[in-house]
């Protein structure tokens, strides 16, 4: 049987997290408002995100 990895979905969900992550941390003061802090937590979190998907143990499909 083949396993089935869903690097997009990991990649949406790594995005969702990176957003919210984000935007706890602007809210409670611990990082600066600024345009790069939360590219690089957007896009870090997506990437990881990318690279579970890979990596994580997945379901079997049938």
């Amino acid at each position: 049987m083949k396993t089935r990895r869903r690097p997009v979905m990991g990649f949406f969900a790594g995005l969702i997290l990176g957003i919210g992550i984000a935007l706890l941390l602007f809210v409670f003061g611990i990082v600066p408002m600024t345009v790069m802090w939360l590219a690089i937590l957007t896009l870090g979190c997506a990437v990881l995100g990318i690279v579970l998907a890979y990596v994580a143990p997945a379901r079997r499909s049938g």
